[in-house]
């Protein structure tokens, strides 16, 4: 029979790195299983119950001391979980029937010759309900990533690199087999260019450029007789990632990989100081950085050849435009026209199809129809109304002020702020993104964008609970883990 003192330590220990393996193996779902937007798809019967598990752990380990030190985010996904429930919540006849915009479903009533019964906020609960359960999973990620240490962000960031290189290497399959039925596992694209493990390939442009900022990070904290191998070896897969991008076609992509790329820079400048100065190779050591440079050169340079003919990339250099690009902008000039005659509350969480369709051009009128707007801010705001625009408009400033914040203290080389300029890199490239196009409506996308707000928090709580000893560095080896709330040392675990 074991000492019951070490059952209450192992017990401990269970609870500390629960979150952590709960948060690790939803996240490794949503990479290889989440790539679609879609409410159909296999891939979310794995998903979504495999979320709200993650919740569940999330929430049995969860503290007063981890709500005070990530009190915004947590906050803000809360309020957004809250909005979404409150467009479900049945409302009586006469309520409902107050609302702005439900003329016609009243007008359908009385045709009918029905009672008006109780009805929620949204003209289309069931995609409503939807929206829910989508939400569950970047929340279910939150809730565990507030609880964890320094070294298991630095883990989870190592895991995103690998979602995000397996989706690039399953893109170049795509590309190679010339582009076998077999490789796409959500139906045949409309244009012949790789998908990797999205439906979408904007979204596997948009995976692969939010990476840049990780690799950058990678790369910076390299030291030692190996820190160039290291270094040269970010560089390759980050040139691997972008080629992969750039045969998407996504023209969004390349805007915004440039953009990407030039921004990593602050998380490479960050860097501590130790990785400056790197030790001397030894005389057995020294061929190896230019042996590896070379062959990833030439991969490179012969994925490039491969790469410049294909269909993807005969689109991003043509000045043609598809059927979405073409109507996107009178997508956008509809909503705008019709979107205030919802007003306060909106159309509902989910309604877009629907209402749209009711609103559509007689232009655009055809037997295809449009399931998103291509700018999830216009289509938020058009379906949570008033509120929404509220929410959004506090994640911006909240945003820019936590972002000025790691710039400004970017010298002190704490993996804290790298990890936080990354996070903050990341959402800029995603709600940038979500001008254009929809991808944080993808599982793998939305839990990449919870982890990041976490990051841009993580800075903070530090610096605000941390005690730490007089003349100790920055990034020492003794500061492993995040601090602890109680104000003990960064070192000690939770």
């Amino acid at each position: 029979m074991k000492p019951a003192g070490n059952l209450v330590a192992q017990g401990v220990w269970a609870r500390s790195r629960a979150p952590f393996a709960a948060a690790g193996a939803l996240l490794l779902a949503v990479f290889v299983l989440g790539g679609s937007s879609k409410d159909y798809v296999p891939g979310l019967l794995v998903i979504r119950p495999l979320a709200v598990l993650t919740l569940a752990v999330g929430l049995y380990s969860f503290t007063r001391e981890d709500w005070q030190r990530f009190k915004l985010p947590l906050a803000f996904m809360a309020a957004t979980l809250g909005l979404i429930a409150l467009h479900l919540v049945p409302l009586p006849p006469a309520l409902w029937m107050a609302l702005p915009g439900r003329e016609l479903a009243v007008a359908a009533g009385e045709a009918a010759g029905i009672e008006q019964p109780w009805r929620p906020i949204t003209l289309v609960p069931y995609r409503g309900w939807n929206a829910f359960y989508a939400t569950l999973v970047p929340a279910a990620v939150l809730v565990c990533a507030v609880q964890l240490e320094r070294d298991q962000h630095r883990a989870l960031a190592l895991l995103i690199l690998g979602g995000a290189l397996l989706s690039a290497v399953w893109g170049a399959v795509q590309s190679v087999s010339g582009y076998a039925p077999w490789t796409f596992f959500y139906g045949l694209p409309r244009v012949e260019v790789p998908n990797g493990l999205f439906a979408n390939r904007n979204h596997l442009a948009a995976f692969l450029v939010a990476s840049l900022p990780l690799f950058a990070l990678i790369a910076s904290r390299a030291k030692g007789p190996r820190a160039t191998i290291w270094i040269t070896g970010c560089v390759a897969l980050a040139a691997f990632a972008v080629m992969i991008a750039l045969t998407t076609g996504s023209r969004a992509g390349m805007a915004l990989t440039v953009l990407g790329l030039a921004a990593s820079y602050l998380v490479w400048r960050s860097r501590p100081s130790h990785t400056i100065a790197r030790r001397r190779t030894t005389k057995n050591q020294a061929w190896m950085p230019y042996a590896f440079g070379a062959f990833g050169l030439t991969t490179l340079v012969l994925f490039a050849l491969l790469i410049t003919q294909t269909t993807g990339f005969e689109r991003l250099l043509s000045a043609g435009s598809g059927e979405v690009e073409e109507y996107r902008f009178i997508v956008w000039r509809t909503i705008i026209r019709f979107a205030p005659d919802y007003l306060p509350m909106g159309s509902g969480i989910g309604s877009f199809i629907e209402i749209f369709k009711v609103h559509e051009p007689d232009e655009m009128l055809g037997q295809s129809y449009w399931n998103h707007a291509h700018n999830d801010w216009l289509e938020w705001a058009m379906e949570g109304g008033i509120p929404a625009i509220a929410l959004m408009v506090i994640a911006v400033f909240a945003w820019a002020a936590r972002a000025l914040a790691l710039v400004q203290n970017s010298h002190l080389g704490r993996v804290e702020t790298q990890l936080g300029l990354a996070g903050a890199i990341i959402l800029f490239i995603l709600g940038a993104w979500s001008l254009v196009d929809y991808p944080m409506r993808t599982p793998a996308l939305a839990s990449l964008a919870a982890l990041c707000a976490v990051w841009m928090a993580s800075p903070a709580a530090v610096s605000r609970f941390a005690e730490k000893a007089p003349g100790q560095a920055p990034d020492s080896e003794v500061n492993r883990g995040f601090a602890r709330p109680d104000g003990g040392p960064e070192g000690a675990t939770r």
